[in-house]
């Protein structure tokens, strides 16, 4: 994919992002959407019912987030070099999305199960859709790291960039 094709790509994934938000502002608000009074602490506010506040809005968010993690990874991609985006690239990539969007769909269903239930189960003394947050969103991103990491010289500066970079130097010595 070119350059201009790519910027098309996160620019439609941006706008598309801008519709979701759109779409979110325009809703009616939910009950109680700022929360109740605490019972005891005058300053305090408390949720209510999360399912009323959260699910008019939930596929909505969820469309947005996974747009997020696409344009991150388009962006990703227009850092490297349109010769250096090999088929090889696409599929760790595609895979890292893959990754991230199922990382994120897990949670997103755990989280929308516990609203419409009440119902849940702890995880390495977290609850289901809390586990999923601090256990997986943040260890899906290492996807992308070992993309950076293993195909760095491959995608990013190979040994050849480095050569004609120090001959560059070289050439034009400070001073």
């Amino acid at each position: 994919m070119n350059q201009s094709r790519l910027c098309l790509v996160i620019l439609l994934f941006g706008l598309l992002q801008c519709g979701l938000l759109g779409l979110i502002a325009v809703l009616p608000a939910a009950e109680n959407v700022g929360g109740l009074a605490h019972p005891l602490f005058n300053s305090m506010r408390v949720g209510g019912d999360g399912a009323v506040r959260f699910l008019p809005v939930a596929d909505l968010a969820y469309w947005f987030q996974i747009l997020v993690l696409a344009q991150i990874c388009c962006m990703i991609a227009l850092g490297v070099r349109p010769d250096r985006r090999s088929s090889g690239f696409w599929v760790q990539l595609g895979a890292s999305f893959g990754l991230l969007a199922a990382a994120w769909t897990v949670m997103y269903q755990a989280y929308e199960g516990f609203l419409v239930t009440g119902q849940t189960q702890m995880v390495a003394g977290w609850p289901y859709p809390t586990a999923w947050q601090v256990y997986a969103i943040w260890l899906s991103g290492f996807g992308l790291v070992a993309l950076y990491v293993v195909g760095f010289k491959a995608y990013v500066w190979s040994d050849d960039d480095e050569t004609k970079f120090r001959a560059l130097v070289k050439q034009y010595p400070a001073g």
